[in-house]
């Protein structure tokens, strides 16, 4: 009898029925150190078996994904406090310190995970968009390199490098990087924009408002192609044809300080001055530190006759012009 007890019971307890009392059930399998011949607390067995620096990681994600930076840059110093050879935790130390603008402190946690993984693709295009954002541009096109030879379909690091490239006059680099980044998306508004911004900088007009065609072929309503062929033709003197390209951009964003800026200055132009007011009215509203709109505000007060509103805007321009001597 007593022998099938204690059968049952083990029976019993391996479906986790815990109600039974004074079962000799759960033994320990042959070989396994239990806290008890160690002399330690369950709680303390129980820390043993977890593994912290993951847990610590973990916490560290939760915190990042509802934008707690300082808590998540806690929890992942801690994770490498306990164990300093965990890559993943370095790069996501530094994307956490990038959120916050710490540039610096990012490239070393960058630098360190690719110390301990060398062939980490994700921390490579992480370092070079830190350089990026830092404005270490020959460094970030170092990085975006590596990444593409680590994975030649990582997308967005041939649009960063193209940008790159241009931020160093190396337009024919970025050119071929850009055109390799269409290659990869035919269908990327933003691509063919951001080749065609290359082109203008080469003074390629031609090729420029290609690309900027093709991209509002995908989307006709892209914001920055729009915008880009307004200068165009600015830039060869069509006003009629820029002005229509600018009203399409601020129809897309009317706080476009830059269309509604430029906007104004054709309608003054053609001498239109309620049209011309209202844009650079506009401009102002959307960025107030452009201290030329003001100026721009007073002569197009005056070229109406209305001496008294001209003044005004003359002045803040004086005073605001003072300030940032």
């Amino acid at each position: 009898m007593n022998s099938k007890k204690i059968v049952a019971t083990t029976i019993a307890c391996g479906f986790g029925m815990v109600t039974l009392l004074n079962s000799p059930c759960c033994f320990s399998k042959e070989g396994t150190v239990t806290a008890e011949s160690k002399g330690k607390t369950q709680s303390e067995a129980l820390l043993d078996r977890i593994n912290v620096p993951d847990e610590l990681y973990k916490q560290g994600l939760n915190y990042a994904q509802y934008g707690l930076f300082d808590e998540a840059i806690e929890m992942y110093k801690k994770a490498l406090a306990k164990n300093p050879s965990y890559p993943d935790v370095y790069n996501k130390l530094g994307v956490a310190y990038t959120q916050k603008g710490m540039h610096d402190n990012a490239i070393d946690a960058f630098q360190k995970a690719i110390e301990q993984k060398p062939k980490d693709v994700e921390a490579y295009y992480n370092l070079g968009s830190a350089y990026f954002d830092k404005g270490v541009f020959d460094n970030a096109i170092t990085a975006f390199n590596k990444t593409i030879q680590i994975n030649p379909e990582y997308r967005s690091a041939y649009s960063l490098l193209g940008i790159a490239y241009t931020k160093v006059g190396k337009y024919d680099d970025a050119i071929q990087i850009l055109k390799k980044r269409i290659e990869l998306d035919p269908s990327l508004a933003i691509a063919h924009s951001n080749l065609g911004i290359v082109y203008s900088m080469k003074d390629m007009d031609k090729e420029a408002l290609t690309e900027y065609n093709k991209a509002l072929e995908i989307d006709p309503g892209h914001e920055s192609a729009l915008y880009n062929i307004a200068l165009l033709y600015d830039k060869t003197g069509n006003i009629d044809e820029a002005i229509r390209y600018y009203n399409k951009t601020v129809e897309m964003n009317v706080s476009n300080a830059d269309a509604q800026y430029r906007l104004g200055k054709d309608y003054m132009k053609k001498k239109q001055y309620d049209d011309a007011i209202n844009a650079f009215q506009t401009a102002v509203m959307s960025d107030p530190n452009n201290v030329e709109t003001y100026n721009d505000l007073g002569i197009a007060y005056k070229a109406k006759g209305l001496e008294k509103e001209a003044e005004g805007y003359f002045s803040i321009y004086k005073k605001k012009s003072k300030k940032g001597k």
